[in-house]
């Protein structure tokens, strides 16, 4: 071997690739970064739809549980019995003035029902501003589980009476000379006073209206310094329907449920009450206050639409029609729960 030829091995080792080894090598890298890419945009689009769908399964559980909360308060006015010898009635859900918003001690002892609602048929209440055209209505009425220390601004408080010498079984009113109610004593101390609360949850069209987004919103209506405010509760809520249980034997148990208590619900059918025996119909305020359980439906639909997703499902909300098919980009889901009216059945199941 002479002393040229390591060197011509030494070179021949030290070759670059060819042409055709690069472009194998290049094409191979092409195929791996377009799978990659594949593989993060499907990831992307599943993240998207997982965290749409998990802002709407939050919405409905928290609209559910906000409204389920307030139906368990309802009826509360400071202690538990108020006695049997009481008239019922069904205020406006707009009122505002003293006068007109149930209480009353005139001639025994007169409270509004702490649950009522409003069916698709009735006519929308002027208070609730962009409330949704033949939508359900939904108002509670209680004081406030938080005895106040001192009557403040245009809020009304109820008193109640644990003293036989009072004059009053109950003081509704915005003044502080008018809460003079004694205590078991009757010894002069004043019995605790609570901030009267009355909620209406209604459908808006919107949730910011000043821009007209259109993104269909629970709104709740709330009673507060004198007049009633309206403040979004939960975005995406695109239906709710609820349904009544009324007591109809006074066992604190509901017999049934209905749409709407307000009507003769004893003619058998869909959502009606043909085992009520003797109870009667004819008092839509009586009628009111022997509902003991609410049966509470929600409609959420994501907030941001689906590329290439047609909503061509149909929901039931316990109608005796269905919702939708809505043929749109938004998916959809229905929550339901049901909340018992413990300050008026639970009396009941004791007594």
């Amino acid at each position: 071997m002479t002393a040229a030829q390591p060197s011509a091995i030494s070179l021949r080792r030290q070759a670059g690739l060819s042409l055709i080894e690069l472009m194998v090598g290049m094409a191979i890298g092409l195929v791996l970064l377009a799978a990659l890419g594949s593989l993060y945009v499907s990831s992307s689009k599943a993240r998207a739809e997982f965290n749409k769908t998990s802002e709407q399964v939050e919405n409905g559980r928290y609209a559910l549980e906000s409204v389920v909360r307030d139906v368990e308060m309802a009826g509360f006015w400071g202690q538990a019995n108020l006695g049997s010898s009481i008239n019922y009635i069904v205020p406006d859900p707009c009122a505002v003035v003293k006068a007109s918003m149930g209480f009353d001690t005139s001639a025994g002892l007169q409270v509004p029902v702490g649950v009522a609602g409003l069916p698709t048929t009735a006519a929308a209440p002027t208070c609730l501003p962009n409330i949704v055209a033949n939508s359900e209505v939904l108002t509670v009425r209680y004081a406030s589980s938080i005895s106040a220390a001192a009557v403040s601004g245009n809020d009304y408080f109820l008193q109640l009476s644990r003293c036989r010498l009072d004059a009053v079984p109950l003081v509704y009113d915005n003044a502080t000379t008018s809460f003079t109610l004694q205590t078991r004593t009757c010894s002069g101390a004043y019995t605790e006073i609570r901030k009267y609360v009355m909620r209406t949850y209604y459908l808006a069209s919107c949730d910011d209206c000043t821009k007209n987004d259109g993104i269909p919103t629970l709104k709740v209506a709330e009673f507060n310094g004198g007049a009633i405010t309206s403040t979004s509760l939960v975005t995406g809520i695109q239906d709710v329907h609820y349904s009544y249980g009324v007591d109809t034997d006074k066992n604190g148990a509901p017999d049934c449920y209905v749409d709407n208590p307000a009507v003769d619900n004893s003619a058998g059918g869909t959502n009606q009450c043909p085992n009520g025996g003797a109870y009667s119909w004819a008092s839509s305020a009586a009628n009111w206050a022997n509902v003991t359980a609410v049966r509470i439906s929600v409609l959420s639909r994501n907030l941001a639409s689906s590329t290439g997703w047609v909503d061509k499902r149909t929901y039931d909300l316990g109608r005796a029609t269905v919702s939708g098919p809505y043929n749109d980009s938004y998916k959809r889901h229905v929550y339901n729960s049901t909340a018992r009216v413990w300050n008026i059945g639970g009396q009941r199941e004791i007594q």
